[in-house]
Formats: structure tokens, sequence, C-alpha cells
């Protein structure tokens, strides 16, 4: 087989570095490449819009100015995720599900310094995790071909109120991540070189603001996060071991309608294509997944049943990240699925606290393989199921 690729925190200090410390040892899996549908659990409940419409600590995720318009809250989450990948050699069936549930942590605070100004930090992950029961590329040392990606990015953010409808801010992305593969040789021949590790940076930009009464829109932009070197998979990645986070911008809607409704859309570019390791073709010199860029297109919507009740709703769809005749390498990262059906609620246990819980369907999809990848199919579907804790002062 060809190898595989030629402020005023302080206080909550002890309570995120514990958090984090959990996060970066744990895998991540998702199906917008490397990321997952939605971040923050109530936005995660509307097919992951949330460009307009900040409503967690965890929105500088999505757009760094929502934490100007939150108010000093607290939240701390977790996603459980079923994933069922699964590839097809010449006519025989693998399955990669050895990872059944993974859990995936994210954490949010924001703070107000004054009726202007804000500081926060929102903490989530990317990633992607296989492990298949059996050897699928002839490597010697392993009788479990895998792969197993995480990525934790840390944004601590400053916003900004322009007026009492318009915001923007800016959020410091800085990245951490693990990367392992299993039974796949390098170009030397080498397998089994474990978990290698990295750090990078980038920065992110936002705007909301109202632009009628009821009508929000929303802007973002995050530069690509530079990681440093994965030494050790030098000889297996592009470009010496280089695995970057892509860039990625969007635009939001947000329309709070009549009898407690509120309906929000946003559309977001993922330039998955710009990272070599990421978007190099199978027959380059330095082969690659063949990833192709995105747009997501996410829409959702939340009801406000009673004072202590509201219930979510939502859909994304993204185009096809694998093309057909990259498929042969995919089975290490199947991130084929392209639709989400979503549901979500939340409820208020009291004046200030609430628990949120999230729903999400990654609908089945697989990529026939064609060209240089005749006989190579992969495949994946998921289930993703959430709860946060959030308090609000």
């Amino acid at each position: 087989m060809t190898p595989l690729f030629r402020f005023r925190l302080l206080p909550l200090c002890g309570l995120i570095l514990a958090g984090l410390a959990g996060l970066a040892t744990l895998p991540a899996h998702a199906t917008n490449g490397t990321m997952p549908h939605g971040y923050g659990i109530a936005s995660q409940g509307m097919g992951g819009a949330s460009i307009a419409l900040p409503q967690d600590a965890v929105a500088a995720a999505n757009n760094p100015s929502g934490m100007a318009l939150l108010g000093q809250q607290l939240e701390v989450g977790l996603a459980v995720v079923l994933p069922k990948p699964s590839a097809t050699f010449g006519g025989t069936d693998f399955d990669g599900g050895g990872l059944k549930a993974i859990p995936v942590p994210e954490f949010g605070y924001v703070r107000p310094l004054d009726d202007q100004q804000s500081v926060g930090l929102s903490v989530y992950g990317n990633g992607v995790a296989t492990k298949y029961r059996q050897s699928i590329s002839g490597g010697a040392g392993s009788a479990n071909d895998g792969a197993n990606l995480t990525q934790v990015i840390f944004s601590p953010t400053y916003a900004l109120k322009l007026s009492p409808t318009q915001a923007v801010g800016v959020s410091l992305d800085l990245a951490y991540q693990r990367f392992r593969v299993n039974g796949v040789p390098d170009v030397n021949g080498v397998e089994g070189q474990g978990y290698e590790s990295s750090t990078g940076a980038g920065l992110k930009l936002g705007w909301t603001g109202e632009v009628l009464p009821g009508v929000s829109l929303g802007a973002m932009y995050a530069s690509r996060i530079r990681m440093g070197k994965l030494k050790a998979y030098s000889a297996l990645l592009a470009d010496g071991g280089q695995f970057d986070v892509p860039e990625r911008y969007g635009l939001g809607l947000a329309v709070r309608a009549p009898a407690g409704l509120t309906f929000a859309a946003d559309v977001m570019r993922v330039n998955w294509g710009d990272i070599a390791s990421l978007g190099n073709a199978l027959t380059n010199p330095q082969p690659g997944f063949g990833w192709r860029n995105q747009t997501i297109v996410r829409a959702g919507v939340a009801w406000d049943v009673q004072p202590q009740w509201t219930l979510r709703a939502g859909y994304s769809h993204g185009t096809q990240i694998v093309s057909s005749d990259n498929t042969t390498l995919n089975y290490l990262a199947p991130v084929t699925p392209q639709e989400h059906l979503t549901l979500g609620a939340t409820w208020k246990l009291d004046a200030r606290q609430s628990l949120s819980l999230a729903y999400a369907r990654a609908l089945g999809t697989t990529v026939h393989g064609t060209g240089p990848s005749t006989g190579v199919d992969v495949r994946m579907s998921q289930n993703w199921l959430a709860a946060a804790w959030s308090r609000a002062w």
C-alpha cells in the first residue's frame, strides 16, 4: 500500500487547568472534517448555528464578539460520541469502531469588566479517531490499524460593545494537538512511532450586531492555526510532519420572533484543502487524504416553551470533503457524513443555574473509490449526546 503521507480569571485557574489536563488526553471524533458540527451544547442542539446567536460561555469558539453580550457566566459540558466508521477494500469489509464511546469535554467562562468590555475563555476540541480490529495496510507492527488526532483549542477573548446592540471581539487561539497512527509504515518502512504532540497559535475576529428590531447578523474569521511539526511523523505526514488547523470564516443570521421563537442560520467555509497533509492527493509525491475545501450551511430553531424550558432543533449540510479518487487513505479518517439532524433543550434549575442537553445524528454516507482508489469505499455515521451545566451571576 502507498505510505500514508510521503484577566480576571485567576480565581478559576485551578478548575481550568484541571479540566484542560483531562481534555488534552481525550480523543474526539468529528464529522465536518476534524471539527464537530457545532461548539457549545446549546448551539449543537440547533444544528451548530451560532455565529449571530451567542448562547453560552463557549461562544468565542464560534464568534468572539458574542462574549460581550452574555454577562458573567460559567459553563462545563461533556459530549459522548458514538461513531460507526468502516471501510471496504476489494470487497472485504473492515469495522473501524474499536473505539465505542468517545468523551469530548468543553469549558467556557466570561466576565464583564464594565458596561462595555468583557473577557473570557472558551476551551473546545477537534479530532478524529479510528481503531480497526484488523491490519488493513499490511504493516508488521500492529494488528489494529487506526489513527487518533486530538486538538484542544484555548481561546482567551476580549470583546467590546460598540453600542447596546453592536459588539466586536478578538480571540487568541492557542492549540495543542496529539497524533498517532497505528499499522501504517512511513516512507522509510517505520511504523509504531507512538504519540507525538505540537502546539500552535492563530487569531479569531468577530462582529455581532442587531440590524433591525429582533434581527441580528454576525461575521467571524478564524485564521489558520500554524502548528509545530509532528517530528516523529516527519516521514509520514507532508511537509515534514506539518498538521495545521485550517482557516475558516462565516456569516450568521438570528431572528427573534413572537411566541418565544428564535431562528438562526449560518454559512461557513473551512479550507481543509490548504493543509498539505489533508489536501494533497493520493498521487502526490507527499500523499495526503485529498480533502477538499468545505462549505457548511446550518440552521436551527429555539422555542421558549415556558420560562424554565427551551426546546431546540436543527439541521446542517456540508459539501463532501472526501473525493472519490482519494478514498484509499481515508479509512483512517472516514469523515464522510454531510448531514446532521439535531435536538436540544435547556432546563433552568433556578434563577442562576441551568442544564442543557443536545443530541445529533450524523447520517451515514459512503464514498465509493474511483481511479487510483478503485475498490476502496469508506463510510461513517455517528450519534452525539451532550450535556452542560452553566451558572450565571
